[in-house]
């Protein structure tokens, strides 16, 4: 069995978050060769949320230290990197100023404390997914949820990493666990590119990593073999850079499936990189 790696640069078109930048992004492809056939599989960090950057990630990697390496190997498994029957799911849409709202679920990532922009989708009758990146305090949070109305919390599907704290019991919005693990939540954000999912009863919405394509393809593949196609999820990021690959195909909403077609050709543009051993 032999592991290769191609490192490879992303330029966002806009910040992914109130702690990044728009300076260039940096991943790594891996790849497996084995008697069973090719794997490959993607690891894309966000170090200013806590993730190992690229080169810590493959200096590490044969010693599995991490649960990104450990993940990253299970994924390189072929199975992963393969071609099947395509079935629907359902996204939310990552609010954009001046994009035309296409879905009922709509994300909405917070720039700072007393971003309010967020309520004037309540008025279009929109169920809203708050995204917080850890943004509050004791001291903040309970100016920030006393400013909302009942109309608008009626229409909060959840807040995302509410506080960077880890004692959440007094945050009061139905709070969801992404990079941020405290507690108590109600929601679990997987990101199968770092983590193995916990199969217990908490509701999971299961997210791409805002990088390239193949994280988003293999996490949509554990999402149907997984998870709950009734929801919506956050598996397509294909417009946060220049070079991002359009993968998927359908609409908001009556649902997305990937275009085979465009899988078969990303996996041989794959197999053609210039492979470094690892």
């Amino acid at each position: 069995m032999k592991f290769y790696f191609h490192k490879f640069q992303l330029t966002p078109l806009r910040k992914l978050n109130h702690l990044s930048s728009i300076a260039p992004r940096y991943g790594v492809f891996l790849k497996r060769e084995s008697n069973e056939g090719l794997g490959f599989c993607e690891y894309f960090p966000h170090p200013e949320l806590g993730d190992e950057n690229v080169d810590e990630f493959l200096a590490s990697f044969h010693q599995q230290r991490s649960n990104s390496q450990k993940k990253a190997a299970y994924l390189l498994e072929p199975k992963w990197s393969r071609v099947y029957e395509p079935k629907k799911f359902f996204n939310h849409q990552l609010y954009k100023e001046n994009d035309s709202l296409q879905s009922h679920v709509i994300k909405y990532k917070l720039h700072h404390k007393d971003d309010f922009h967020f309520t004037k989708l309540i008025k279009k009758g929109l169920k809203l997914r708050l995204d917080a990146n850890g943004l509050f305090d004791l001291e903040s949070w309970p100016h920030f949820v006393r400013s909302l109305s009942t109309e608008t919390m009626e229409h909060l599907d959840y807040i995302e990493d509410p506080m960077n704290q880890l004692n959440w019991s007094d945050i009061t919005l139905p709070a969801a666990k992404d990079f941020i693990p405290g507690a108590p939540y109600q929601v679990n954000i997987f990101k199968p590119y770092r983590d193995f999912l916990n199969l217990d009863k908490v509701r999971t919405i299961f997210s791409g990593n805002m990088g390239n394509g193949l994280s988003n393809y293999q996490a949509y593949l554990e999402l149907v073999e997984f998870g709950d196609l009734r929801d919506h999820h956050g598996i397509l990021t294909d417009d946060l850079y220049q070079e991002s690959p359009k993968l998927f195909s359908g609409s908001f909403i009556e649902g997305f499936e990937p275009n085979n077609s465009a899988i078969r050709n990303y996996f041989l543009k794959l197999e053609s990189l210039d492979w470094t051993p690892l």
